[in-house]
């Protein structure tokens, strides 16, 4: 990769770090959407480095905080995770050959889709969902998280309407995002897709990921949440829109 790509993609990777560590994800929507979008790599390759960046991220956020988190809802958000993020992965293997711009496309409406998301405040269930929701919910977010590194969105929406406090749903959701790297990294070790270039750039991308996430922890922005989400929501809308109109 170039100096200026490598460049690019770092401060990518440092603008995602600083906005998933405030509002608790879009690290990997906004590293995918603008990697694709400057045509820095293609999305196998990216989704494959965006999962160790996207380990780093969560292991620094949770550290620490690790007895916040809800391991019921860790526990079987997981397993959907484990049972549907290789059909993710043999979907985008037989998109990136055959249908590059339908991966594209794809990519872009969840990109897009995700940034609405940022701006719904779900209104709290009454009760805790039943562990098939909590299943459910890591199944679609393993699906997404095999297609294209970006398992985030439907596990967000779920954990927002659980009745728990903030720290408990922050923390648990990024419990479950720093594992869904993992099952898909031991998946595509398994299929021989961890080369060397994958692991280099990893190695540039992490601490970069790491010195933002401890930046944003101890300077936080001071301006409202809200105003980050819509900030947030337009750079994605801006990628997503792009891939979309450019690839029909």
């Amino acid at each position: 990769m170039e100096i200026n790509s490598l460049l690019a993609f770092i401060g990518l990777v440092a603008i995602g770090s600083y906005i998933q560590t405030i509002l608790g994800f879009a690290i990997a929507l906004i590293i995918a959407g603008g990697v694709t979008t400057l045509g820095l790599a293609p999305i196998d390759f990216t989704a494959n480095v965006i999962s160790f960046i996207a380990l780093a991220n969560t292991i620094t956020a949770v550290h620490k905080k690790h007895h916040e988190i809800d391991l019921k809802i860790l526990f079987y958000a997981s397993i959907g995770v484990l049972c549907l993020t290789w059909v993710g992965l043999l979907l985008l293997g037989h998109l990136s050959s055959h249908f590059v711009k339908l991966l594209e496309i794809l990519l872009g409406v969840a990109i897009l889709v995700s940034g609405a998301l940022l701006l719904i405040r779900p209104r709290p269930l009454k009760r805790v969902s039943p562990n098939y929701v909590h299943l459910a919910a890591g199944s679609f977010g393993g699906l997404l998280s095999g297609l294209f590194g970006v398992g985030g969105p439907p596990l967000v929406v779920h954990l927002y309407r659980q009745p728990l406090a903030f720290p408990v749903i922050r923390t648990t959701l990024l419990g479950v995002l720093g594992i869904m790297p993992i099952i898909r990294i031991g998946f595509e070790t398994y299929n021989g897709n961890i080369n060397e270039s994958v692991l280099k750039l990893s190695l540039f991308c992490i601490p970069a990921s790491i010195l933002t996430t401890l930046f944003a922890r101890r300077f936080p922005p001071r301006v409202p949440n809200m105003i980050m989400r819509r900030f947030a929501f337009s750079l994605l809308c801006v990628m997503g829109l792009f891939l979309i109109i450019s690839n029909i």
